[in-house]
């Protein structure tokens, strides 16, 4: 599938937790590169400053310098952090050389095979690869955010075409990729992205053997709460750019139910495969609490379509 010139595998780590859980990444991801062309890229600014020792670490990884970079939104709010994540996973997209590019967040350790699988999926003719995301960390805030982020996505799963992929485990194939670098050049949102990839007929595949394991680490409640609330809006900020204004007045005007919508989804996932219900049953106050701040975030997207206030 590569060229002599270029590796097979491009694996972009975009920096969201920070050093220590990117080194717990990086321990399970270095390894699976010996022997293969595979290459490993992470992108950091300014504001990502306590990696310099990783450097020394993992000398088989490209550490990418982007100096100082600006954001759209004002620095130091919650939409300029998110918005940094994007544009970190934008700079390794534009110096990714594989024939394969995949993309992790720090927050998320693959599986000792998680290269293979991904190598191994894109045998398959479908563009566009998501896998599946497993809960690994401690305490009811880490469960609460899982299962609101990656509940869709715990095993098992099935292959096949899907609705949504997670960007914390996607790989897509350089050529589907470049079709769209417009939308990317400069940030990286997946769900502008895939959406986008859908319109054009693509599938979006799902393949449950690319595992990745999800751990945030110890959690502030005040943290997390403005967290989901930031997050949310920029999702309905997002998807007004994608919907006709008709559906964005129903998407506003049924707003107060999609607590219950989320809430009753993830409730459906977990009993149906009668995996992590006690976890679920136990956590269930912390994440219905930070289901309604990421809902009031979606519906305040929504209605302004703005990412952040002026």
């Amino acid at each position: 599938m590569s060229s002599k010139s270029n590796p097979i595998l491009s694996v972009i780590v975009t920096i969201v937790g920070g050093a220590t859980f990117l080194q717990k990444c990086l321990s399970r991801l270095v390894p699976q590169t010996k022997g293969h062309a595979i290459e490993i890229i992470v992108p950091y600014d300014s504001t990502a400053s306590d990696i310099s020792e990783l450097k020394n670490i993992f000398p088989q990884v490209l550490f990418v310098d982007m100096g100082v970079v600006a954001t759209e939104v004002r620095a130091g709010t919650r939409q300029a952090e998110h918005e940094m994540f994007d544009r970190r996973t934008a700079a390794g997209l534009n110096i990714a050389r594989g024939d394969i590019v995949a993309l992790l967040q720090d927050y998320g350790a693959p599986d000792p095979n998680w290269c293979d699988q991904v190598i191994e999926a894109h045998r398959l003719p479908y563009g566009i690869i998501g896998g599946a995301v497993e809960h690994e960390g401690r305490g009811g805030l880490n469960w609460a955010v899982y299962f609101l982020d990656f509940g869709r996505y715990q095993l098992p799963l099935t292959e096949g075409a899907a609705s949504y992929l997670t960007d914390v485990n996607v790989s897509y194939k350089r050529a589907v990729l470049e079709s769209v670098r417009d939308l990317w050049a400069e940030r990286y949102k997946e769900v502008t992205i895939n959406w986008a990839l859908a319109r054009r007929g693509m599938v979006l595949w799902q393949r449950p053997q690319m595992v990745v394991r999800q751990d945030r680490g110890q959690l502030s409640f005040t943290s997390l709460v403005a967290e989901r609330f930031s997050w949310g809006r920029l999702f309905g900020c997002i998807r007004t750019r994608e919907i006709s204004p008709l559906i964005r007045l129903l998407y506003i005007t049924l707003s107060p139910g999609i607590p219950l919508v989320v809430l009753s989804r993830t409730a459906i996932k977990v009993f149906n495969t009668r995996r992590n219900v006690g976890a679920f049953l136990r956590f269930f106050p912390e994440l219905a609490v930070m289901t309604f701040f990421w809902c009031m975030g979606e519906f305040v997207g929504y209605l302004t379509g703005r990412e952040s206030s002026l």
